[in-house]
């Protein structure tokens, strides 16, 4: 009897101080802490706290947390931390948020499942709802010096237009975009924003739609512009390529497929196909997303060759749309025309410019 009395008490010793140990390991405020630290957050927790040590240890409550620049924010989420009593067990973090800001743009009814354990952020799963679209994407960050980062995953009817607008780098009202990716992924360094932008690397899958938007003055400008083009010399280029446009692209829903490469903070796209029922272009370009600046050309074709480019340059914002190509060869004209321009000032005025010379 004295035997097993001392078995039972050496048993329970063991096993508080086992318990000690992993509860010390448990502490949720320095798990936190060591969170904050590595990855430059604030995190705020309630005092709603519920704690659980069987089968596991468990801990949920709920929480608030924000970067030092505001970019991501989190309100009133939900957290579920659970660890195994294996002293190097990883922790299983499950975070749900109606709402999570990054840098304005919403992802809504977010469920986060992931591991913790020694500088090291395994993402088993982040799904969101993203404007009328939704994501799906899986990944890890080191938190260490290494700081490496490295996500993939889909996305699926991507808003393009709203993103871009949400984060304050364009906003496009005439051209409607949205994407869908079955397989994309990316890689960099998570060091500060400026950082994550250079050391970006990736390559997706995209498809999706386009559909320009045109107003009644415009196709009524370009039908008087084609009257006067055969009294007008060096014009008939100019009507010719406003109304194959206008016919064969404005207010009809095309379709995009492709391949993105990302390389080193460069965007590039190499005959990114816009197709619809009517016809054909294939977009060649490069975006340095460290200043959104873009380089790059649309071949528009009719009947399988080529018979209107037009070139992309500048920002992002305000891009030039300078188009040329076969249909100006034709009259001897040679030097691209802004087409950007032409629609932004209203054919009215180009015909009233034409009438007045």
């Amino acid at each position: 009897m004295r035997k097993i009395l001392i078995s039972i008490f050496s048993l329970i010793i063991i096993s508080s101080l086992i318990f000690f140990a992993i509860k010390d390991k448990f502490n949720i405020n320095k798990i936190l802490a060591n969170i904050e630290n590595d990855i430059g957050i604030n995190i705020a927790l309630k005092n709603k706290q519920k704690w659980a040590f069987f089968p596991k240890i468990s801990y949920q409550n709920y929480i608030s947390l924000n970067d030092t620049n505001n970019n991501l924010v989190i309100k009133n989420g939900s957290i579920n931390i659970t660890r195994d009593f294996w002293l190097n067990s990883p922790f299983i973090i499950r975070l749900e948020s109606s709402s999570i800001l990054y840098k304005g743009v919403n992802f809504r009814n977010s469920k986060i499942e992931s591991e913790y354990n020694k500088n090291f952020f395994n993402l088993n799963t982040f799904t969101a709802n993203v404007i009328d679209g939704n994501i799906d994407l899986n990944g890890y960050l080191y938190l260490n010096k290494k700081k490496d980062i490295s996500l993939q995953g889909t996305y699926k009817n991507i808003s393009l237009n709203r993103i871009l607008k949400q984060l304050n780098i364009a906003s496009w009202d005439r051209v409607k975009i949205r994407l869908s990716s079955s397989n994309f992924k990316i890689n960099s360094i998570h060091d500060s924003s400026k950082q994550i932008i250079e050391s970006l690397n990736g390559e997706m899958d995209v498809m999706g739609s386009i559909f320009f938007v045109s107003t009644e003055e415009e196709r009524f400008g370009a039908a008087f512009l084609s009257l006067l083009a055969d009294k007008i010399a060096n014009m008939m280029s100019l009507s010719k390529s406003i109304s194959y446009l206008l016919d064969k692209f404005a207010d009809t829903p095309s379709n995009i497929s492709g391949k993105i490469i990302i390389n080193q903070g460069i965007l590039t796209t190499e005959k990114l196909l816009i197709d619809n029922k009517k016809e054909k272009a294939l977009l060649s370009a490069s975006l340095d997303l460290k200043t959104n600046i873009i380089d790059g050309k649309i071949d528009f074709y009719e009947n399988e060759i080529v018979f209107l480019t037009a070139q992309l340059k500048g920002s992002l914002e305000n891009p030039e749309i300078l188009i040329g190509g076969k249909v100006f060869a034709k009259d001897g004209d040679t030097e691209p025309k802004n087409i950007k321009k032409i629609f932004e000032e209203g054919m009215q005025s180009l015909i009233n410019n034409l009438l007045s010379q």
